[in-house]
């Protein structure tokens, strides 16, 4: 990664303590200059290295360590030491990195996290003993700074992987490092924060080690008083901040990003994220395929926030390719683990009321054999009724997606695309392997994990290699995030949503020919986010919500301006408070 030297900037600070600010520090890299006015003579071997030649011996060090979770703490401490060499290491080696700072390793960690924790960690902790002073600690936290993105959980809904806890803090910083990596956000003007309200998982509450607050989680009214309390301390310490909601349990996802998107600008990954990812990956299928998103038959196995926000948003664009709401919500088909979604299931979730299938659907589409009460009709009974063009997995029910299920996807030669995207990788719906063996490589594949490329027969019935994309949520949060925060936007609209999602559909490979790649290699990832936050940004602009511009070239001038890369700074020795950053 090439990039211009950053400005000048001041310091108060000398010596050790220097080298203890992760935002300043440059290890080896401080020039001579820098070490005699700095107090650093001492303190670092004589050699004055560029940064290209720190990240050579970080790559050694990584590639020397024996497991992912070796290479994730190894860059966790390269974070905490010194941000921009982290950084620099990321971007010169994203397809190395990417897997270890986020999914799929960043889950084992978390999993990790009550007996591997250090401080200090870059992050807050706000617990619900102090809810009377969140206003007080965010304060604290922010200090003379105020953040431009706060990226917060509870942690109840983690990966696939559950209730994790406090250790749910590192979903937000491996998210927050892919934000800068992908598209420039500074360090600096990111907060992670782990609302701690209390763990379920008896392990947890059971372990010594365990740091954050032993009881039961907050529930009801409780619950929401405390979420009411943060938003408020937000508006008051951190006006105008984008808050990115993380990894919510499923009961708590949905109300608490329709409590608060109004009031504070924000967006909720697992719902906006995974369905605008899940989505462009479809419209760009489709269109290499030669077919029409209305035409279609959508199952989704899963109706967990994740599921239900692909439902929703596939709601969205079918009635905007011309359908009415009651056609396009008889196009999707959910099912969760008990069978498809009926009018009549108990418990039925607001988010998939609206796709939840009337007895006399169900009669029509399963006549003789439709349930007259009782459990709807299982994945495949549904599959060879409907005879779906796409199958969708967000349930984390490992290989639900098996064998019967892909011959009836693709009975009379049909092409589908299917999209299992439970994460981590051991979760997924299907292996792309099994999937393209299957259904004689006619199937098309984006996963939630990454998987190695498989061999399959191709159009001619000569053996292929076919690349398989990750569904991956980097695609489409990153530029999201950053194109909102550019140009001040005071909401997170549906409208800028739509925006991200065509501008990745149309630089996804299969778009022009469907034995390509259902998403982009993760190596264009920075060009990808570059393209989604100008869309998002001139959308923002257009529907009259940015603050800080008003036409798309004032926007695109914004992206450039905000944008930050992982360059050393020149610094220079100042006797008076240095200008915040």
């Amino acid at each position: 990664m090439v990039a211009e030297p950053r400005r000048q900037r001041s310091t108060l600070l000398r010596g050790a303590e220097l080298l203890n600010d992760p935002l300043l520090n440059k290890g080896t890299a401080f020039s001579r200059a820098e070490r005699q006015a700095l107090g650093l003579e001492s303190l670092l071997p004589w050699q004055v290295e560029s940064i290209e030649a720190q990240v050579e011996r970080c790559r050694l060090a990584f590639d020397a360590m024996g497991s992912d979770l070796e290479r994730y703490a190894y860059l966790q401490t390269l974070r905490e030491r010194n941000v921009t060499l982290f950084h620099r290491f990321l971007a010169d080696h994203i397809e190395l990195a990417m897997p270890i700072v986020y999914t799929p390793t960043v889950g084992q960690a978390i999993q990790h996290f009550s007996h591997t924790y250090r401080s200090p960690s870059q992050g807050i902790y706000l617990a619900a003993p102090q809810q009377d002073r969140l206003e007080e600690l965010l304060a604290q936290a922010c200090g003379d700074h105020s953040p431009d993105l706060l990226l917060v959980t509870d942690a109840q809904g983690i990966l696939g992987i559950g209730d994790q806890g406090v250790g749910g803090i590192q979903i937000c910083q491996g998210k927050l490092a892919v934000y800068t990596l992908c598209a420039g956000l500074d360090p600096a003007r990111g907060l992670p924060v782990m609302l701690d309200v209390g763990t379920d998982r008896p392990e947890l509450l059971a372990d010594p080690c365990y740091p954050g607050l032993r009881q039961s989680r907050l529930q009801g009214e409780a619950y929401t008083a405390f979420l009411d309390r943060f938003i408020t301390a937000v508006q008051r310490v951190c006006p105008g901040a984008l808050v990115h909601w993380e990894d919510f349990g499923a009961a708590h996802a949905r109300p608490v990003l329709e409590a608060y998107r109004h009031r504070v600008p924000s967006f909720n990954d697992d719902i906006q994220g995974t369905s605008s990812v899940a989505a462009a990956a479809i419209l760009a299928g489709l269109r290499g395929l030669g077919k029409q998103l209305a035409d279609q038959q959508i199952v989704i196995f899963g109706a967990g926030s994740a599921g239900c926000g692909i439902a929703e948003r596939l709601w969205r664009l079918l009635q905007r390719a011309g359908l009415s709401a009651a056609e396009a919500a008889d196009r999707l088909w959910l099912i969760d683990r008990d069978g498809l979604i009926l009018a009549n299931t108990p418990g039925l979730s607001g988010g998939a009321g609206p796709f939840a299938k009337s007895p006399e659907r169900l009669a029509a589409r399963f006549g003789a054999t439709a349930p007259a009460d009782g459990p709807g009709p299982g994945l495949l009974a549904v599959v060879e009724a409907v005879r779906p063009g796409v199958l969708i997995g967000t349930s984390t029910a490992a290989g639900a997606f098996d064998q019967a299920v892909v011959e009836a996807l693709c009975g009379g030669g049909a092409r589908p695309i299917v999209l299992p995207l439970s994460n981590p990788t051991h979760l997924a719906e299907i292996t792309p392997e099994n999937l393209l063996h299957w259904s004689q490589g006619r199937a098309l594949v984006a996963t939630g994990s990454p998987f190695a490329p498989v061999v399959c027969s191709g159009g001619a019935g000569q053996p292929i290699e076919r690349v398989i994309g990750q569904c991956n949520n980097c695609f489409v949060f990153p530029g999201l995030g950053y194109g909102a925060v550019a140009v001040g936007a005071t909401e997170v609209s549906d409208t800028m949503i739509d925006a991200s999602i065509e501008a990745l559909a149309r630089v996804i490979p299969a778009a022009s020919d469907p034995e390509a790649p259902l998403m982009p290699p993760l190596s264009a990832v920075q060009v990808v986010s570059r393209a989604v936050a100008e869309a998002v940004a001139i959308a923002a602009v257009q529907e009259g919500l940015a603050r800080y511009v008003t036409t798309p070239e004032a926007a695109r001038s914004r992206l450039d301006a905000a944008r930050w890369t992982p360059v050393y700074a020149e610094l220079l020795a100042s006797e008076e408070p240095p200008a915040a950053h």
